[in-house]
């Protein structure tokens, strides 16, 4: 087990996967938690395919789905994987004697009647000193800082702008052949919403892909195209590692119990 103590982690986005990710590598026993198939677009950046394939890697550290008692005990003592739980209610998971909940999950996360030693919340979705022990801006302009009364004020942690994502344009499964990291021109199909074609509107890098084969609702996002050939396509982003780095610093002062601390403190 880990030294550090035992955190599980709900989510899988990018953000989610990059605090599991450093606080696995920092000594701590960790568990991400998804309950239903996750629509995410950067894939290559995230832990959310080991939620379809059983297994996926980012950044050398390998997250993969577990289906009892005896696997998560194997990845939580060894450490040589992050256990990816997908139990339909988040208190079947909670059971386990975690040291700190991680709420990655965004508004509307329901977190009633846990027993947790700890609860920080990520972004907006909780009010800290109400819901929860403590919250960590993620969006605006101070991303790490923690607060320890009220909700988050910076908003959402935003992954990408807007203009460059390609919506469905009806309701439907999504299909494509393409490939996260591909550079498609104007106009080049990148796959079908049921029988409808889905044409890139514009020439670029695809930095994020939905996976093929789950459905989606008309205007929602299936893909991101990006100009340029730097794009990071793959890996942890710099604001994601920042949060990520922040979120041990705070899990470590409260482990250490240096308390009294301000109302509002900045952890990186």
């Amino acid at each position: 087990m880990g030294d550090k103590g035992s955190v599980l982690v709900c989510g899988v986005d990018e953000m989610a996967s990059a605090v599991a990710r450093t606080l696995l590598l920092s000594g701590y026993a960790v568990a991400l938690h998804e309950a239903g198939p996750p629509a995410l677009l950067r894939r290559r950046m995230a832990y959310g395919d080991a939620w379809f394939d059983g297994s996926a890697t980012l950044g050398g550290v390998e997250a993969r789905r577990v289906g009892n008692d005896g696997e998560l005990l194997a990845g939580l003592r060894s450490g040589m994987f992050i256990p990816l739980l997908t139990l339909p209610r988040l208190a079947d998971v909670a059971r386990w004697p975690w040291d700190a909940l991680v709420d990655a999950r965004g508004p509307g996360a329901d977190r009633a009647g846990l027993a947790m030693e700890l609860v920080l919340v990520l972004g907006p979705g909780g009010c800290a000193g109400t819901d929860c022990d403590l919250v960590m801006e993620v969006g605006g302009a101070d991303p790490g800082a923690v607060l320890r009364a009220g909700p988050a004020q910076g908003g959402p942690r935003r992954h990408g702008r807007a203009q460059d994502l390609v919506a469905a344009p009806v309701d439907g499964v999504f299909h494509s052949m393409r490939r996260i990291g591909e550079t498609v021109p104007a106009g080049d199909m990148l796959g079908l919403v049921g029988t409808t074609l889905l044409a890139a509107p514009m020439e670029g890098r695809l930095r994020g892909l939905l996976r093929p084969g789950v459905a989606v609702r008309a205007g929602q996002p299936v893909a991101e195209i990006m100009g340029g050939a730097q794009v990071q396509v793959s890996g942890i982003d710099k604001t994601d590692a920042m949060i990520a780095r922040a979120v041990e610093f705070a899990l470590g002062l409260e482990r250490d119990g240096l308390d009294p601390l301000p109302t509002r403190w900045r952890s990186a």
